[in-house]
């Protein structure tokens, strides 16, 4: 009837283009390493504590 193709085919062609899976698992694997990269930075970014010393004199 009209041009446009079926919604669910074009899912699945996308999904079956190495492309799309490629970037998919690229995803979930450096999404997660991007966001502890980034807290690592801000934790280095902080202020060190100061620490009693284990030598102190009484």
């Amino acid at each position: 009837m009209n041009g446009t193709p079926d919604r669910s085919t074009t899912w699945a062609d996308a999904l079956r283009r190495p492309w799309t899976a490629l970037c998919a698992a690229a995803a979930v694997v450096l999404g997660p390493t991007a966001h502890t990269a980034a807290a690592l930075v801000r934790a280095n970014a902080a202020p060190l504590r100061q620490a009693p010393s284990p030598h102190r004199r009484l």
